[in-house]
Order: structure tokens, then C-alpha cells, then sequence
């Protein structure tokens, strides 16, 4: 066996399509994009990529790719945090332990090399949810969009090569058809009445003053205890990111909630784009794009992938509030499945609310970390 870095545009498109060759016979696993994961590659499309070094590498058998890696350091991070880490993404490999640990040793040599203190994985390289961490339960759900998934196999492999778990996120499911929208109603009307807060659709006519009142409530939620592996985007980075975003985001997927004239929380869902695109076989063309234009209203789950409310008004039904307008407007447009996705799991008041609204815990996923010894 052999570690190669990529650094040639053949050897990228070896890294970009092996998960085409692993997950070939999986029928849960949904292809990305090709041409979105070469942007990514590229660093086009990718904030963590743009923020420091970083390398990616193959594990090779002969000519057969049986495994990758990407390591960096991201110095945004790292001067934001007070920090010394490195860290892993888009990993994949082959049901090997020596695969895995020669893709693992690699990296950990580069970082050491770079005198980091320790390194954590799998982030992911847009900043989302997409790449970031493992699942580590339940793999027989289909995963919704923007969620990680992988063969239950790396879990012992992160695990025995000495990696901990950092962080553990739950993802909610809700059953649309049987959610107790009255009750639900009742209790959301008197915690808004009691709290003296109000929520409303995100007005993408004020689309400047809404991302400012996002950016204000991310600075204020994004605290250690639970959001150590994150900085909070600047205002220009996040207006970009939610140009993108608000192409692909219905009327009412979006909302705010507001203390007098202050910004206390927001929640943002998707439709789960993953029932189309497994579809399209990561392909736009030639027949790529009208596989999705006519799936798309096939759509019957969704998924609430931000929820952030600031510290003062957790514990006080502002999550419920902001997911109850969302699922009442997923319900109308006839979708039966939605997920609330990824809560932290040191969260206790985001998740107890979570539940109040009939959220049952069906997966967890975790981002490891490993400190680097001298």
C-alpha cells in the first residue's frame, strides 16, 4: 500500500470520485455533486480550505484508490480560539484498519511537522453540517441533506487509533401527520406572552438588517461550551453564504425571533434536496438539471439545519416557537418527515425543547479530537 499526496488534477479526480467507487452498492448513500465537489476542492467553495495549508492525500493498492484524506490548519480559527489545531476532512476509506491508520499517521506527521497541539475531524471544508463529524448511530435512516454519513466501520477506526469524542450532536425526528399542533400552539402562545418575544418570517426585502440581526445572534450564541470547533462568520461572509442559501430556501423556512427591537434567535429549514439528488448520480448534465426541476415537488421531508437563539432566551420556548412556524408551513406544502439537526448534546435547554414538540432523538453523530503528543 501506498500514501500519495494529490497534488496533480488527475489525482484530485481520484480523491473527488472514490466514494463513487465505496458507496457504489449502498443505497443510502447520496453522491454530491461533481462539479460542486471540484469548486471545493479547488477552494473555490470552501472557507476552511481558503483559511490556512492544507494537503490532500490517497491510499493507494496498486492503481485502485482504497482511501483519502485532506489535512489543514485553519488560522482564522486558530487566532479566533487562542488555539493550536489542526484538523481532518473528508475522509474515506475502504472497511481496513491499516488503510485507515496509514491514512491517519499521514496526517498526524503533517500537523506534527506544523507544531499543532492536537487536531480534530472530520470538520467540514464549506462549514456546514455536510462533512462535519460521523454518524455514530442509527445507519439505517436515510441521511437528509447537509448530514454526514458513513459506514458504521469508522467509528472504531477514529476510535481505536486514539481519537475521543469532542462533541456529540442529536438529530430530532418529526412525525408531521401526528405532531399535537394544538397543545403545541397553547404552550407557544403563553412562553411568547410570559418571555415577551415574537417571531416573524425573515424579510428578504430588509435582507442587509436581517443579516445583521443573524450575525448579532450567532456572536452571542456561538459560546465554548458547545461551539469550540466554530467561529462566527463575519457579516460580509455570512450575506454571502445567505445569498447562496435563500435560492434553494421556500417563503417561511426561514424565521426570527425578536425581543422588542432585539435579535434572539433564528431557525432556517430546507427541503430535503438529498430525495432528489440521489437521482441525479452527482451529475448536472445533460439530464441532471431537469431530473431535478421535475423531482423537486416530489419533496416530502425537511430538515431545520439552523437553530441558534441566544443564551438569555434559551429555556424559554424561543426554539420551539421558531420550529413551529417552520414545520406549520412544511406541513402545508405537504411534507410528512422533517429533522431537526444537529443540536448539541451539551445543550440540555435546546434539546428538551426540542422535544416539547414532539422531537423523538433518532441519531447521533460526533466530531472527534486527538492531541498530539511531543
Amino acid at each position: 500500500m501506498e500514501i500519495k499526496e494529490a497534488k496533480t488534477r488527475k489525482e484530485k479526480q481520484a480523491f473527488i470520485k472514490f466514494p463513487f467507487l465505496l458507496y457504489e452498492n449502498n443505497p443510502l448513500w447520496v453522491p454530491p455533486l461533481l462539479s460542486e465537489m471540484r469548486r471545493i476542492i479547488q477552494n473555490a467553495e470552501s472557507p476552511l480550505f481558503q483559511s490556512g495549508p492544507h494537503a490532500f492525500y490517497l491510499a493507494l493498492e496498486g492503481r485502485e484508490v482504497v482511501g483519502r484524506i485532506a489535512v489543514g490548519i485553519d488560522e482564522k480559527f486558530n487566532h479566533f480560539r487562542k488555539k493550536k489545531e489542526g484538523y481532518i476532512t473528508l475522509f474515506e476509506c475502504i472497511n481496513s484498519k491499516e488503510v485507515a491508520n496509514a491514512l491517519f499517521v499521514v496526517a498526524e506527521d503533517w500537523l506534527k511537522k506544523r507544531k499543532v497541539d492536537a487536531f480534530i475531524g472530520p470538520l467540514s471544508p464549506t462549514n456546514g453540517d455536510d462533512f462535519r463529524g460521523l454518524l455514530i448511530e442509527n445507519f439505517e435512516d436515510p441521511p437528509l441533506i447537509f448530514t454526514p454519513f458513513n459506514p458504521p466501520w469508522y467509528v472504531s477506526f477514529f476510535e481505536e487509533y486514539g481519537f475521543e469524542k469532542y462533541h456529540t450532536f442529536v438529530a430530532y425526528r418529526y412525525d408531521l401527520e401526528r405532531m399535537p399542533f394544538d397543545s403545541c400552539q397553547r404552550a407557544i402562545e403563553y412562553a411568547k406572552s410570559k418571555f415577551n418575544f415574537k417571531v416573524r418570517p425573515i424579510n428578504y426585502a430588509e435582507f442587509d438588517r436581517e443579516v445583521r440581526a443573524i450575525q448579532s445572534i450567532l456572536a452571542q450564541s456561538l459560546i465554548s461550551l458547545e461551539y469550540d470547533y466554530l467561529v462566527p462568520p463575519a457579516v460580509e461572509e455570512l450575506s454571502r453564504m445567505a445569498k447562496e442559501f435563500k435560492k434553494f430556501i421556500p417563503p417561511n423556512f426561514a424565521q426570527i425571533a425578536w425581543a422588542g427591537e432585539e435579535p434572539v434567535g433564528f431557525a432556517v429549514a430546507i427541503p430535503d434536496y438529498n430525495q432528489v439528488l440521489k437521482k441525479m448520480k452527482g451529475k448536472l448534465l445533460p439530464l441532471g438539471w431537469l431530473t431535478f426541476l421535475l423531482g423537486r415537488h416530489q419533496i416530502n421531508r425537511g430538515r431545520a439545519f439552523l437553530l441558534f437563539v441566544i443564551p438569555q432566551y434559551q429555556g424559554k420556548g424561543v426554539p420551539a416557537a421558531l420550529l413551529w412556524e417552520i414545520f406549520k408551513e412544511v406541513r402545508k406544502r405537504g411534507y410528512v418527515f422533517a429533522e431537526g439537526s444537529s443540536i448539541n448534546a451539551k445543550n440540555v435547554k435546546m434539546c428538551r425543547e426540542a422535544e416539547s414538540l414532539g422531537g423523538v432523538p433518532y441519531k447521533k453523530f460526533a466530531l472527534y479530537r486527538k492531541r498530539l503528543k511531543e
